[in-house]
This record gives structure tokens, C-alpha cells and sequence, in this order.
């Protein structure tokens, strides 16, 4: 996906939700912890967030994160090379957004960490929990000081009110799918504005 593209879209997302909730950016900064003059930019396109910010902003509208990637968000049918997609570590970690609606408590991800990624996830709040499946390869996970190591097939789901670490230290690529649950609460707060 176009650099620019992507700019934008988050931009124009980021737009929309503000408006919508009658928000000024002095008020969106105050919930989300993210500079006014960052928001700004990000609202024009000028500039493309990271995902830690992107994040930030997410949680703060308490909207699935993916819903600033996505074209139109009433799509039903992504093929592979239309899905919406941000890397980070170096072009390390890839993360897919297969799909995430607003309104709907789930976002679905095809992650792709190359040999050598380590991927560090911050806490979040209480209420979301992370279900995880490897594909393919090995994945280290640590979540919140505990370690595990899950190969294809083996599955995991956790809370994600604690920092999560993701590592692949194999030579293969690892490939997995993550699904990211809201609880209700967070549900009301997004569909009640």
C-alpha cells in the first residue's frame, strides 16, 4: 500500500472519529496522550504515525486500531495483495489487517516476523485479550515476565494488560494469526458516541 495512501487514510479515519465525537484536538490529545500538534499533522496526511501512536489514538476513541487502515470498512472480501498492512523493527514484523469493523469487538491479523524480529508490545487496557495460532516457524512470546515458545499449531490467548514480547530467534520466517477481543464495556463506550 502506497506510503502516502496510507497517510492519508489514517488522516482522513482520524478526522472522522474526532468529528464525530465533537472533539476538539486540545480534547483528543488530552485522551489519547498524543501531542496536538502530532494529531494535526496526522490529520492532514503530513505525517505517518507509528504504530505505538497509532495505538495510543485507537485506544483513547476506543476503536480497533485496523479501522484506520481499512479502504472502506464495509468490505467482506480482502484478497491477499488488497490487505491494509504497516511493518516495523526494520521491516522485520509485518501485520496484515484481514478484518476490523467498527462496531464489531474483533480485529483479525496475519503477522509475519522474519528471522531475528523482536517485536515488543506495550500494555493496554483491561478488557482486551489477544488469541494467538502459529502457522509456521517457531514464536517466542514473553507476557508480562512470563516465557513461552509456541510452534505450528500451538495456540495462546492472554490478557494484554501487561507488555508482550515477540521474538522469532529461528532462521525460519514465523507466521501466525492473532485475533484481538474487546470486552463489552468497550463495545458500549465505542457504539454509544
Amino acid at each position: 500500500m502506497d506510503k502516502n495512501f496510507l497517510s492519508s487514510q489514517i488522516g482522513q479515519q482520524l478526522r472522522f472519529y474526532r468529528q464525530q465525537r465533537q472533539l476538539s484536538l486540545d480534547e483528543l490529545s488530552e485522551i489519547t496522550g498524543v501531542s496536538k500538534p502530532m494529531l494535526g499533522q496526522i490529520e492532514r496526511g503530513a505525517s505517518n504515525p507509528t504504530v505505538a501512536v497509532l495505538w495510543k489514538i485507537a485506544s483513547g476513541l476506543q476503536v480497533p486500531l485496523a479501522s484506520f487502515l481499512m479502504k472502506n470498512p464495509s468490505i467482506k472480501l480482502i484478497r491477499e495483495d488488497e490487505q491494509p498492512f504497516f511493518k516495523e523493527d526494520h521491516d522485520l514484523f509485518e501485520a496484515y489487517t484481514n478484518f476490523a469493523l467498527p462496531g464489531i469487538p474483533l480485529e483479525n491479523y496475519r503477522i509475519r516476523m522474519q528471522p531475528g524480529c523482536l517485536h515488543q508490545s506495550e500494555a493496554t487496557s483491561i478488557g482486551v485479550t489477544k488469541m494467538i495460532t502459529v502457522y509456521s516457524g517457531v514464536l517466542s512470546i514473553e507476557i508480562g515476565g512470563e516465557k513461552h515458545t509456541l510452534q505450528k499449531g500451538d495456540a495462546i490467548s492472554f490478557s494484554t494488560d501487561v507488555q508482550q514480547t515477540y521474538q522469532n530467534s529461528y532462521e525460519d520466517i514465523c507466521e501466525f494469526h492473532m485475533t484481538i477481543h474487546y470486552s463489552s464495556p468497550y463495545m458500549n463506550a465505542q457504539t454509544s458516541c
